[in-house]
């Protein structure tokens, strides 16, 4: 059940929040930018396009049956993911505990043992846990920026040991693939491929080759044996059906498939003098 509500504003200790209701459809802001939405009428769907993106992993581990997801937001992901695979069990980590009661109060997140969410710093839960996924996400963000904790190399091998054979990390990202703004997505593209053997670029709007407008890009980063072309095919097959995002069957035609520039860009690490558990 909805709470209905017009408007709430929270300033937590991580974040100016910020909730509204406007033709029909549930926005959460933290500060000046908007994190998630959910439709009113239909409280498992959404306006804001990247979530979808955010499926593809289950196209590299089709029988995905555990997810972490870093980052909460409204839980529109875990309540898709949550609607259609009944035996996937999914682990949310969010930093702050207020957008976690947002998230069950306001976006209608189910209670199910299916869900546990967690209240930690991602970094520091993913250091200490012992559990294994199928499909990691990173949607977490400080301001309009990935927190570089969760960016480094170290990071990267801490979730490659916790993910399975064949599993999948996945990243959203605002930034630009090439141009003059590009270097910070290119920097994690590098690192990426430092760590997996395989790295792939969704870009979720129209791409500027310019590299001025940022947008979402999704990265997903796996040592899975599989072609573009394969992919592509999954994808458009709905990995099996299994996918119900609108538009899902044509996400593979927005694979970014021409060559990333590394050369100029550093392998983000933590900085010198860190004490990070491996």
């Amino acid at each position: 059940m909805l709470r209905d509500m017009a408007e709430y504003s929270h300033v937590s200790s991580f974040h100016h929040l910020h909730v509204a209701d406007n033709n029909g459809v549930r926005t959460l802001r933290f500060e000046r930018n908007q994190q998630s939405s959910m439709l009113l009428d239909a409280p498992y769907e959404t306006d804001i396009e990247y979530v979808g993106y955010l499926h593809l992993p289950l196209a590299i581990a089709p029988h995905a049956s555990r997810v972490l997801v870093v980052g909460l937001g409204g839980g529109m992901l875990v309540k898709q993911l949550w609607r259609d695979h009944p035996a996937m069990l999914i682990d949310a980590v969010e930093i702050d505990p207020e957008v976690v009661a947002i998230a069950r109060e306001l976006f209608a997140l189910p209670a199910d043992e299916r869900i546990r969410v967690h209240v930690a710093d991602g970094r520091t839960f993913l250091d200490g846990c012992t559990e294994t996924y199928d499909i990691i996400v990173i949607d977490a963000f400080d301001d309009d920026r990935l927190p570089r904790p969760l960016t480094t190399e170290e990071f990267m091998r801490t979730a490659y040991a916790r993910l399975t054979p064949g599993g999948v990390l996945a990243y959203n990202v605002i930034g630009t693939i090439s141009g003059a703004h590009s270097k910070p997505l290119r920097s994690l593209h590098r690192t990426a491929r430092n760590v997996w053997q395989q790295v792939w670029l969704f870009p979720v709007g129209t791409l500027d080759p310019g590299g001025i407008v940022p947008e979402n890009v999704v990265m997903l980063a796996s040592d899975t044996d599989i072609s573009d072309e394969a992919l592509h095919e999954r994808i458009a097959g709905r990995v099996g059906d299994r996918v119900t995002v609108p538009g899902f069957e044509s996400f593979g035609e927005r694979l970014y498939r021409g060559s990333i520039r590394t050369g100029d860009v550093p392998i983000i690490t933590d900085p010198p003098g860190s004490r990070r558990r491996p």
